[in-house]
């Protein structure tokens, strides 16, 4: 260590220091001598050896007082080339405290490490090794790995280099990316195979530390040599004697912990070896356990010594298990880890659970561990949480079908009592027992039942969508399940999964128990739940009542009540209730029309695959490709139980759709109305059966208001989503017909997205292309020859992957329950569809299907000629929209009576993803010939996904354009927008709002000294632009310094300008085509009057005059707008 005690100015810095009686004498101190050090800094080439090492030394001395220090750096890289050590010490331990791996000036010292790594001085080589360990980054790997190689190869080199030569090795392999390898195993094996062979454990450590590096990152590929050498060296730690092991290596008379833990962890990269190492292996293993598992923690009062043997078994038996070793070892592992768990000391009975776990995947050892599930379930009343969580996890995995109702028994009574922050994931697993080992579908019922009654928060929609299947596919347990849905409604307060559940049951199969409970009793039961009761779920009770308003429709009362019901809903505000309300009182009135055509027995559901093995996986961050294997397994092996095979409920999720990529998005459905299920991304209720029958006639869509609707909703979200292009647009419904005499077509509400946003001043647009000759009239598309196919029933049975839309309950369509499976021969389609060779609805004395999609509209044969539409205008000022967008990352690019473009973009490193929202607000017609093309320049590259042709009425849809930046955006790109609508011809020109500072990436703490380097290199025109605003109105500092955050500039108040009239910032900007990106240095100062602030001078200054004349008129631009 340089002597610093006799550095007197050093000494009275420090004094004058703790002199200081308050914050401010400390920062006025540090102030007056951060500046007499500048300023003998500005000088240096008078400076003598020991004032340089003296001033380094205040500046690490004010720095660990935890001021910022922005200068000193070259004076502190230039120390390392000295020729004398306390130089060289007091330069390394600067740079290591007051730089960082990128530092642009490291560059200035690897040159001085190079020297002091090849110069065979040992102090040198350390002190250089450790500098390059603590710092080092990718530009040190490059330049100085063989430097380091040599050291840990020569014969030369003492121990105590050579440990931090493998430690500094270790972290230029981590420094560098992943496909890349600066030590080939080829040549370096060799190597590694010699540090093993070092007799110093110092060394030995550093070297399987290296070892262990390279293994985690590349594999055992071109290592196997080393395996045995790092068995012996857990030989000798395991069966040497005390003395020969030093005092330095003796923690608590265990030789070397560290060692032995680091070879049992190394060991476990490779596979399992063969021969001689195997017996050995073994050996060594069961000596490990033995000897650590016999131990009594109540003889061991040290708890440092108790971390350490045990530390060393964990590993052990982690290692056991990865080579699998032979029974009698597994089984004394177990016998070991299960003597733990009866211990009160928390952390060893958390890792004797965590490790069990391991073992019970063996299932030989699985027996072994199952002997100990009385400990394991007193473990969950556990005052630990971790270790109540650990215990949960080793009871599902020990379960299996020999045990699984009393482990599921168990977990049902501790759901009651578990903590919230477990319930999720406790609800999960049960549901994932009950489905793999169910003995009975009976069984599996009430388990479904309870964990819906006891943790409907927590219940996935899934649970109750599988009882509904199993109930509906098994006819021996449809009156049961009545009569235990029954029970269950009498006590009382329920869940709404719950409620979902009994509407369904009762609805379908309340029927079969009527002797026993009425259908008078079953309503009373059912309506208790409905005041309370959400939207959705409001929709599947009123279809359950109407169900059993038809099982007795001579019952006065209930048709009173029911009646009465749903003519009060007829004038609720949603308009789902509004259509369920108008549809079920016409069933009313003719009950036995309705019996006899439409309210059908459900059909059998086809074998699902279970959606919960997939959530528990998500929730554990578990490999699914992995768990999904797993499960399969066990699904193959599958019991089966009253004709129906418990393989669907155990089957991984494989064939569901693999998650949305980030771009483009799929089916955002911003009119609030829902895809038609053929054109979404695989229908989650139909089969492929159902798909092909489906594919033939796809049903009209209801019709909607033709009030405008505001399609970019989405927009103001707190995240930007982007999506895959639309589907293929849906066709057209007819106009909108009265569903019944005497009610109404449901109206939808209106709103608008920018009614209240204010705006920068207009910037000068492009003005629009009209005056196109008009195109004579052309009929709807979707209207002419639409399908009379039948449409589903009033009931479908739910699914697997169902979920809750906006509006119209849980299940889709507007029966109240999802789709049904598509119809098969000699099957009813849905709860009132008949099979698709007959037409249910020909003598419907109703006037149409009342369930179906065409609802609110007959299909007509012949389609109307569209009528004549007024000229497209835009409904608002397309350049404000232009100069709005040039500042914010969404909101509306144009918009007229029948066509809405938003926009949302994202941008970084010269690369910028901008997603255009078309929507079409017109409620009955489709826009024909739609296009868009993009222009770009040479300042920007463009490439955009067409959109379809057609967009349907309501129907938007999402167009990606991909943008690279080139250069300084001088002149915006255009894009061309057209389309066509009876009359109506339109072709509009608009500036696609992109500019420079959409590119720049802001610096706000960028160096003082590179900023005014920079600002002094490039002080002339024309890298600097400049120029005078001035405003009507004054502004505070604060606004200032917003509009030149809007330009993307990095700004701190006070850091690179003290004046609190003034603002300045940089920031750099990407172009550049792939493979060739660059940064540019941007940098501006906005200065102020400070007698009334309304006069400012806005100085920009760049090596790119385009970029500096651009950003300047942006920032000149908002001042004078904002």
């Amino acid at each position: 260590m340089s002597k610093t005690v006799f550095m007197r100015g050093l000494q009275n810095f420090i004094s004058d220091i703790r002199a200081c009686q308050n914050k401010e004498q400390e920062q006025k101190r540090v102030d007056k001598e951060l500046a007499k050090i500048r300023e003998k800094f500005g000088d240096d080439k008078s400076l003598s050896g020991y004032d340089r090492r003296k001033y380094v030394w205040k500046l690490l001395y004010i720095y660990m007082l935890g001021y910022d220090i922005d200068f000193g750096h070259k004076q502190a890289c230039d120390l390392i080339p000295m020729p004398k050590y306390k130089d060289k010490q007091v330069g390394y331990m600067a740079c290591s405290l007051l730089m960082h791996e990128n530092d642009e000036f490291l560059r200035l010292a690897i040159n001085g490490v190079h020297m002091d790594l090849t110069s065979r001085n040992e102090a040198f080589e350390c002190l250089a090794l450790s500098f390059v360990g603590n710092v080092g980054g990718i530009d040190m790997a490059e330049a100085l790995t063989q430097d380091i190689l040599k050291l840990l190869s020569s014969g030369t080199s003492r121990p105590i280099v050579k440990k931090r030569a493998a430690l500094c090795l270790l972290k230029m392999i981590r420094k560098v990316p992943s496909d890349q390898m600066i030590v080939n195993p080829d040549t370096f094996c060799s190597t590694m195979a010699g540090l093993l062979e070092e007799r110093d454990l110092g060394l030995l450590l550093s070297a399987v530390t290296l070892l262990h590096g390279i293994l985690a990152r590349n594999g055992p590929a071109g290592y196997e040599t080393c395996q045995s050498r790092v068995i012996k060296v857990l030989d000798r730690m395991v069966n040497v004697r005390e003395k020969d092991i030093g005092a330095e290596y003796l923690y608590y008379q265990i030789p070397a912990p560290w060692l032995q833990c680091k070879c049992l962890r190394t060991l476990q990269f490779f596979p399992a070896p063969d021969g001689a190492d195997r017996a050995l292996l073994d050996k060594l293993l069961t000596t490990i356990i033995d000897r650590t598992g016999t131990s009594d923690p109540k003889t061991l009062n040290n708890p440092n010594l108790m971390n350490a043997l045990y530390a060393i078994l964990f590993e052990a038996i982690t290692l056991s298990v990865h080579i699998d070793t032979d029974r009698k070892l597994l089984t004394s592992c177990v016998a070991a880890l299960s003597k733990f768990l009866t211990y009160k000391e928390p952390n060893i009975k958390y890792l004797a659970l965590e490790n069990l776990s391991r073992l019970a995947l063996l299932p030989d050892i699985l027996a072994a561990i199952r002997h100990q599930q009385p400990t394991v379930v007193g473990a969950l009343r556990d005052p630990d949480v971790s270790i109540r969580k650990r215990a949960m996890d080793l009871l599902f995995t020990m379960c299996d079908a020999s045990n699984a109702a009393e482990v599921v028994d168990e977990l049902l009574k501790y759901l009651v009592v578990a903590d919230f922050s477990m319930r999720e994931e406790l609800v999960l697993k049960i549901a994932v027992l009950a489905e793999k080992f169910a003995p009975s579908v009976q069984w599996y019922v009430d388990v479904s039942v309870q964990l819906l009654e006891k943790a409907g928060d927590f219940v996935s929609d899934d649970i109750w969508h599988r009882v509904v299947q199993l109930v509906t596919n098994n006819e021996s347990m449809q009156p049961y399940a009545a009569r235990n849905i029954v029970t269950v409604l009498k006590r009382g307060a329920m869940h709404e999964s719950l409620v979902c559940t009994a509407a369904y049951i009762l609805g379908e199969y309340g029927r079969l128990i009527t002797a026993e409970t009425p259908a008078a009793e079953q309503f009373r039961l059912l309506h208790a739940t409905f005041p309370p009761a959400s939207q959705p779920t409001k929709g599947l009770l009123m279809t359950s009542f109407v169900k059993l308003y038809l099982l007795d429709p001579q019952n006065q009362a209930l048709k009173r009540d029911v009646v009465g019901l749903f003519e009060r809903y007829q004038r609720f505000m949603d308009a789902e209730l509004q259509q369920r309300s108008a549809e079920y009182l016409a069933l009313a009135d003719n009950p036995q029309a309705a019996t006899q055509r439409f309210v059908l027995p459900m059909p059998k559901w086809p074998e699902r695959e279970s959606t919960l093995l997939r959530q528990l996986q998500k929730h554990e961050g578990v490999d699914e490709d992995a768990a999904a294997k797993a499960a399969l397994t066990a699904a193959s092996s599958a019991p089966a139980f009253d004709g129906v095979s418990t393989a669907a409920l155990m089957a991984p999720p494989l064939a569901a759709p693999a998650p949305a990529p980030i771009t483009p998005q799929a089916s955002v459905d911003l009119l609030g109305a829902a895809l038609p299920a053929s054109s979404a991304n695989g229908d989650p209720f139909f089969g492929t059966a159902a798909t092909a029958s489906s594919s033939a006639a796809v049903p009209a869509q209801p019709p909607r208001p033709s009030n405008p609707v505001d399609l970019l909703s989405d927009l103001f979200a707190d995240t930007l989503t982007t999506a895959p292009p639309a589907p293929a647009p849906a066709p057209v419904a007819p106009p909108a017909v009265a569903p019944f005499p005497g009610t109404a077509a449901p109206a939808m509400a209106a709103g608008g997205l920018f009614g209240s946003d204010s705006a920068p001043a207009p910037v000068p647009g492009v003005a629009p292309v009209y005056g196109v000759p008009p195109q004579p009239a052309m009929p709807a598309p979707g209207l002419a020859g639409m399908s009379s196919a039948p449409q589903p029933g009033v009931f479908a049975p739910p699914s697997t992957s169902v979920s809750y839309p906006a509006s119209g309950g849980p299940l889709a369509g507007p029966s109240g329950f999802p789709p049904a499976p598509g119809p098969t021969s000699g099957s009813q389609g849905g709860f009132g569809a008949p099979a698709a060779s007959a037409n249910p609805f020909g003598d419907n004395p109703f006037g149409g299907d009342p369930f179906g999609d065409n609802a609110f509209g007959a299909p007509v044969p012949v389609p109307p000629p569209m009528p004549q539409f007024e000229p497209a205008k835009p409904t608002g000022d397309i350049a404000r929209w232009y100069s709005n967008l040039l500042v914010k990352d969404r909101g509306i690019l144009y918009e007229d009576q029948y066509l809405q473009v938003g926009v949302q973009s994202k941008y970084t490193a010269g690369r910028g993803e901008f997603v255009l929202f078309m929507g079409n607000k017109n409620s009955d017609y489709a826009l024909q010939q739609v296009s868009v093309v993009a222009t770009g320049n040479p300042s920007v590259q463009l490439t955009l996904t067409p959109p379809p042709a057609q967009l349907g009425a309501k129907q938007q849809v999402q167009v990606p354009i991909q943008v690279v930046c080139m250069g300084p955006i001088v002149e915006a790109p255009v894009l061309r927008l057209g389309y066509v609508l009876s009359n109506v011809v339109v072709a509009q020109d608009l500036r696609i709002p992109l500019a420079s500072h959409k590119f720049i990436t802001p610096e706000a703490m960028i160096p003082r000294e590179t900023f005014f380097e920079q600002w002094k290199a490039f002080s002339a025109p024309p890298s600097k632009a400049q120029e005078m605003v001035e405003r009507a109105a004054p502004i505070s500092i604060e606004g200032v310094l917003a509009v030149m955050r809007l330009a993307n500039l990095g700004v701190e108040p006070g850091y690179l300008d003290p004046s609190p009239y003034n603002g300045a910032g940089a920031g750099f900007f990407h172009a550049g085509p792939t493979g060739s990106e660059h940064n540019v240095l941007v940098m501006s100062r906005v200065e102020g009057n400070p007698q009334n602030m309304t006069q400012f001078r806005v100085t920009v200054s760049s090596p790119n005059p385009q970029l500096a004349a651009t950003t300047k008129d942006l920032i000149v631009h908002q001042l004078k707008s904002a």
